[in-house]
């Protein structure tokens, strides 16, 4: 099982965390406090984050502006 967290450092990082989370249908939880996007999957660390990132990249080639990866 593997957790993956995006911190919002732009305005759009809820929405294209959110439709990042539809789009591979893997669940999303946002936290207001943190600003930041939780993503929860059976798949291994590195595969979930081939998939949210590929998803990003669809969704808007700049996501990077607006989401980063939390270590």
């Amino acid at each position: 099982m593997a957790i993956l967290i995006f911190e919002a450092i732009g305005p759009k990082g809820e929405e294209l965390a959110m439709a990042a989370g539809e789009a591979t249908e893997i669940p999303v939880g946002w936290d207001e406090e943190f600003s930041s996007a939780t993503f929860d999957s059976d798949a291994e660390p590195e595969e979930l984050e081939a998939l949210i990132t590929e998803a990003l990249d669809e969704i808007d080639p700049d996501w990077s502006s607006q989401l980063r990866p939390v270590d």
